[in-house]
């Protein structure tokens, strides 16, 4: 459209021009018509695309940023007036331009290259082009004799004997045979061949007069009759070439290097001589098995004689070493290292009912050992007595350099079965060194049970005696209770009260996969589960109590209270609703975790689970009286406006307000109010309020 232009009128207020209405709508159409030519008729585009062939578009501000027009290789730009002119420069060919090519491809199939071949040779750098009429020289290349004509050419056949016969092409070629050998040509092809004279592989043939080389060639197919000799002799038996025996019939073998070497089984060889004078000389065959069927008798060759061989029925005094002169009966065979020998004499081995005094030595493969124990009305009395320790001792260099001897034995470590036992402190080396009884070598808790002492140690009639029972420890220590380390350990077989000790860091396992363990690290003990289980302590009563004092620590009792103790007094014990602490709590957090009521015509509240609270109200509703309040107790409520608002809430009686005064609810939606009460056993009365909330 043209521009429109307003009109002001002759002079100020003259009535003459437009009005502001139409004045504003002129400015509104020229600028809607700006506004549509460069831009989306909302928004001024200042700005000026340029895009290339790729489609890459360039942006300039409409506020007079400069646009440059830059050449590239070959191009030129220039700008005159108005004018931009974009030209090639001198790199650039023309079709009528005339232009030396530097390192150029040229595309023979879509070009045409004109010319003389002198032309093209003098262009050419490294060699000439050779031509049809010509006469050039051709180096190293191949000709195709069908497809070409050779002429003047002269060729060489040298012969083994280095005779040489030159032939121009065109020449014949006569191949003659020799000695066995004819020729023949059939077409192209030249063929040599051998006659009747010449052995072949595969020829069948008499020869005459030759010589064959045994181990460069293999005669096959001679049947035996062409033969003169077909067959060997070895012992009774005749054997043909070629074939096979395997028995020889009286065959003997003799020499001074050969052997004879079977490794397969039920090999038979008779070594049969009657009477050892028959045998050969031992030092020849030595290490040859010989049989005396005189003397029924086996012998086996040594250089310095015929030794005879033992068997199950030949006498101990047929070895060198055993002398039975005067052997009678239960006597043994004593070695003697004087005679080097063994001699017929009395045992001094182990006789029933005397002390078996191994000194140290190993008892192997007992079957059992039965012990025979005294009653309880039977006392088996055990001499003691002291004595200055040996290495012997179990506490050799431990303790006390003295120690107890039990019927001689130092430090003896005794294996008791029910009976009563009297530890005899007679003997004068006593004195001192009362023996008593004690669960640990130590001598940490004395045992006394069973047990009974009389007299002094060292004067007569002085003994410890204990009567050992079922009930007696597995495991007990006799001790000096004067000294430290002068005993031994007491077992007790047949007690069904065992002793248990296990070092620090040993542990007790159980369960198959050994989940449960017990065991004590030298600092701390410990009861642990390690599997994927509970560890369980059960009992009508589980009880905690402190080592030293035996003060309670806990008591959970089946089915009621489970309470926790300070120096035996009760602090915290659960209860059927709760728990209760008596004192003080000191907490660095405590807090009641929130619950939401359930919003209804009548809303419930109970104070057993919900003392702190919040409910959204979805309409005017009416709160009940709270239950399961205790007196003292605090509680809270949050009061929530839904996305609606306006709710009303209408309080119980239960609920006191100052002046008696139910508070009347923000109706914004989505505010709350909070209220706090504390109950004095009749009526929850009103602490404190906050209202017109913003929650989040």
């Amino acid at each position: 459209m043209a521009k429109a232009i307003i009109n002001r009128g002759s002079s100020a207020n003259d009535g003459t021009g437009d009005n502001l209405r139409e004045g504003a709508n002129k400015v509104n159409l020229n600028f809607d018509e700006i506004y549509t030519a460069i831009g989306d008729g909302t928004n001024v585009d200042g700005t000026i695309k340029v895009a290339d062939d790729s489609s890459t578009v360039m942006t300039l501000s409409a506020n007079g940023e400069t646009m440059r027009v830059l050449g590239g290789t070959g191009i030129d730009t220039t700008i005159s007036g108005n004018n931009l002119t974009i030209d090639v420069d001198g790199t650039v060919l023309s079709a009528s331009q005339v232009s030396t090519l530097t390192n150029k491809s040229i595309a023979l199939g879509n070009n045409t290259i004109t010319g003389t071949t002198a032309e093209f040779n003098t262009a050419l750098t490294d060699n000439d082009f050779a031509t049809l009429a010509g006469s050039e020289t051709l180096t190293n290349k191949t000709i195709a004799i069908g497809s070409n004509t050779l002429s003047g050419t002269a060729l060489t056949i040298t012969g083994d004997d280095s005779s040489a016969q030159s032939l121009s092409i065109g020449d014949n070629i006569l191949f003659t045979g020799g000695s066995g050998i004819t020729t023949s040509i059939s077409g192209n092809e030249i063929t040599f061949a051998t006659d009747g004279s010449i052995v072949t592989e595969t020829s069948t043939d008499t020869l005459t007069n030759k010589t064959i080389n045994g181990p460069d060639n293999t005669l096959t197919n001679i049947a035996n009759g062409s033969l003169a000799n077909s067959s060997i002799t070895l012992g009774d038996d005749s054997i043909s070439l070629g074939g096979t025996q395997t028995t020889v019939t009286n065959l003997s073998l003799d020499g001074a290097t050969g052997t004879i070497d079977l490794t397969s089984s039920g090999n038979k060889l008779r070594f049969n001589y009657a009477g050892t004078g028959s045998f050969p000389s031992e030092s020849t065959y030595e290490g040859m098995f010989a049989y005396d069927t005189t003397g029924n008798e086996a012998y086996v060759a040594d250089a310095g004689g015929w030794t005879k061989l033992l068997n199950e029925n030949s006498s101990v005094s047929a070895h060198a070493d055993v002398n039975i002169t005067g052997i009678a009966d239960g006597n043994v065979l004593v070695w003697s290292s004087a005679q080097g020998r063994f001699n017929a004499g009395s045992s001094s081995g182990f006789i029933a009912g005397s002390d078996l005094d191994q000194a140290g030595a190993d008892v192997q493969d007992v079957g059992y050992v039965s012990h025979r124990s005294p009653d309880a009305t039977v006392t088996q009395t055990l001499t003691v007595t002291v004595a200055t320790k040996t290495s012997e001792h179990t506490a050799f260099g431990d303790g006390s350099s003295s120690g107890y001897l039990i019927d001689g034995h130092e430090g003896a470590h005794l294996h008791l079965s029910p009976g009563v036992y009297k530890f005899d402190q007679a003997d004068s080396s006593n004195s001192g060194h009362p023996l008593l009884f004690y669960r640990e070598s130590d001598k940490t808790t004395a045992y006394s049970t069973n047990v009974t002492t009389a007299g002094t140690p060292g004067s007569s009639g002085a003994h410890t005696t204990i009567t050992i029972t079922e009930a007696t420890p597995s495991t007990l220590h006799y001790q000096c209770s004067a000294h430290a380390n002068m005993g031994g350990r007491v077992n007790v077989t047949g007690s069904e009260a065992p002793t248990i000790r296990m070092p620090d860091s040993d542990k007790a396992f159980f369960g198959t996969g050994d989940d449960l363990q017990i065991f004590h690290d030298g600092s701390n003990s410990y009861v642990k589960e390690t599997g994927t289980g509970d560890l369980m302590l059960q009992g009508v009563n589980v009880r905690i109590q402190g080592a030293t004092t035996g003060n309670n620590m806990f008591l959970g009792v089946d089915n009621g209270a489970s309470t926790l103790y300070y120096q035996n007094n009760a602090k915290l014990a659960t209860t059927t609703s709760g728990i209760d602490v008596t004192g003080e709590v000191l907490a660095d957090k405590a807090y009641i975790a929130e619950s939401t009521l359930t919003d209804g015509a009548t809303v419930t509240w109970d104070m057993s689970t919900q003392s702190v609270c919040k409910l959204t109200l979805g309409g005017n509703r009416t709160i009940s009286a709270p239950t399961n309040g205790s007196t003292g107790q605090f509680a809270s409520i949050l009061v929530i406006q839904d996305g609606t608002g306006g709710r009303s809430l209408t309080w119980n009686a239960a609920y006191e307000f100052a002046s008696d005064t139910a508070p009347t609810l923000t109706t914004t939606a989505s505010l709350g109010d909070l209220f706090t009460f504390r109950y004095n056993g009749t009526k929850w009365l009103e602490v404190g309020r906050n209202q017109a909330l913003t929650l989040s």
